[in-house]
């Protein structure tokens, strides 16, 4: 009995100081404002230290791999782990590169939005990271040369960076969502012919591609032809949409030059929180950008695609936050596209207000004034900015379905909106109380449709006037065929400042 006492002694003692030592090898410190890490031996950790869990902007600091270290890589760490808590946002630079010994990223909340510029950057061992569906940016060589890495699965309307999955040797498996836009060299490896470094591409599996590459285009993101030939198999190559299809969809026709010079911002509205929804916005938005890049070739960096937008994701995320940061304006040109409602303020002269998808009808002036939209990008300064509406203001949508509660099928006439200065060309899709039609037949907005149709058969090489008449001309004579049998009749107007010239200009 005496033994056997001794004995639990010594292992109780063993086992307090195994615990202590354990609480005393745990170290911590700040890795960014309202961020800070603690590590365990096995797991690192990253914490938002601030009290409001959701706040915008908490953020791991930037690193580089030679004169400021991360503090876990300056330390040494043997790191197995990274878990990622809730309430971060952006994973800076750098941040966790060259862990030898890492296996496992793991993210307990959807806040992340960004990973920095060579973040998991030759992590060798790093086997598996499932990424939020938050996520929408993923910096240059983010995971380059991590050799272990057998799966990618990108989230919905992600941008990645050029050879951000460079040199992944191992993968086998990549998923892209129909609405991640991708950068140079994405997948692609490297090689050296004759001392010389070369690309190398994946040859593996790939699913879900975005309609923009194919089998002409996609060795410029890394990926080797035969694999997109696989991944199309048994289904219409350019378009993955739950709507019906027609020539302008899988006819797009593809320019080998580039326009680094224009941007464009496309808006696709289609799912209301309170409204009815609007059919085909989001197939519009998104066939529209694939005309952007591939037939006006904008590089799909200065393409920006958001779906169902809020009026924050409108103003805050890509008016303030991207197109107002653009360089050098008034050297560049500027496309804006929005499908989506419209709406009049029935209680304010009949004021025209553009309906984010978190807005009520009823409360249009809570939603985006046009007149101050068209005011915001004149002040912008761009040497040309072209508007394409397909909206109408009349308290209808596509379907002849109410828009504004209580009215439902009454068509207003809307205050006509003024363009102030700038030098803006507005193509819109109805006028006065006109109702923006759906063309169901061919899975688009008339409007969008016969844009679309336009640039397909001028291959972007169209000047705006030729554009405003046959658009104008094609949709007039449709619209009394449809369903709806109802007048639409397309209009463009312009600021001051490019009245006399318009007609000339071109995309």
């Amino acid at each position: 009995m005496k033994r056997y006492i001794i004995a639990l002694t010594i292992t109780i003692f063993c086992v307090i100081c195994s615990f202590g030592q354990t609480v005393q090898n745990k170290i911590e410190g700040k890795c960014g404002d309202d961020c800070k890490w603690s590590f365990d031996g096995y797991t690192l950790t990253i914490s938002n230290t601030n009290t409001n869990k959701k706040r915008v902007g908490v953020e791991i600091d930037d690193y580089n791999t030679k004169t400021m270290l991360a503090p876990w890589v300056k330390k040494k760490l043997d790191v197995r782990k990274v878990h990622i808590e809730d309430g971060v946002t952006r994973i800076g630079s750098c941040a966790f590169a060259n862990l030898p010994n890492l296996q496992e990223v793991v993210f307990s909340g959807t806040d992340l939005s960004s990973i920095g510029w060579g973040a998991f950057m030759n992590c060798k061992r790093l086997r598996t990271i499932s990424l939020p569906v938050s996520l929408k940016n993923i910096e240059t060589i983010a995971f380059a040369d991590c050799d272990a890495l057998a799966s990618v699965k990108i989230p919905d309307q992600c941008r990645i960076g050029d050879q951000a999955y460079a040199s992944c040797d191992n993968l086998k498996n990549i998923e892209l969502s129909p609405t991640s836009i991708l950068g140079h060299y994405v997948f692609a490896g490297e090689t050296t012919v004759d001392g010389k470094p070369r690309h190398t591409l994946y040859t593996g599996d790939v699913r879900r591609v975005p309609s923009y590459i194919n089998a002409e285009n996609c060795n410029e993101y890394g990926l080797a032809r035969s694999s997109i030939e696989k991944s199309t198999i048994g289904r219409i190559n350019q378009v993955d949409y739950d709507y019906i299809t027609s020539e302008v969809d899988s006819l797009i026709p593809f320019q080998p030059y580039t326009r680094n010079d224009t941007y464009a911002l496309v808006i696709g509205n289609q799912n209301y929180r309170f409204v009815s929804d609007v059919p085909y916005a989001i197939h519009d938005a998104r066939v529209f950008a694939d005309y952007c890049k591939k037939t006006l070739g904008i590089p799909v960096e200065n393409i920006h695609l958001t779906e169902d937008a809020t009026k924050q994701m409108i103003i805050e995320e890509e008016i303030q936050d991207w197109v107002s940061k653009i360089p050098d304006p008034e050297n560049k040109k500027l496309i804006v596209y929005y499908a989506g409602h419209g709406v009049p303020d029935v209680k304010n002269q009949n004021k025209a207000y553009l309906l984010p998808v978190d807005v009520r009808g009823t409360n249009p002036q809570r939603g985006i004034a046009l007149d101050e939209f068209y005011r915001t990008l004149g002040d912008l300064a761009f040497n040309q900015t072209t508007v394409f509406l397909d909206a109408c203001f009349s308290g209808v949508n596509r379907e002849n379905e109410g828009v504004t509660e209580g009215l439902r099928g009454v068509e207003i006439d809307a205050e006509n909106a003024t363009l102030g200065d700038g030098n803006l060309i507005v193509f819109s899709a109805a006028q006065g109380n006109e109702t923006a039609q759906g063309y169901p037949e061919k899975g688009h907005g008339l409007f969008t449709y016969y844009l679309l149709k336009e640039l397909g058969k001028s291959n972007g090489n169209v000047k705006l006037g030729r554009l405003s008449e046959q658009i104008t001309s094609k949709v007039s004579q449709m619209s009394t065929q449809l369903k709806l049998k109802k007048k639409q009749t397309p209009s463009t107007n312009t600021s001051d400042k490019v009245a006399d010239y318009w007609q000339k200009l071109t995309l």
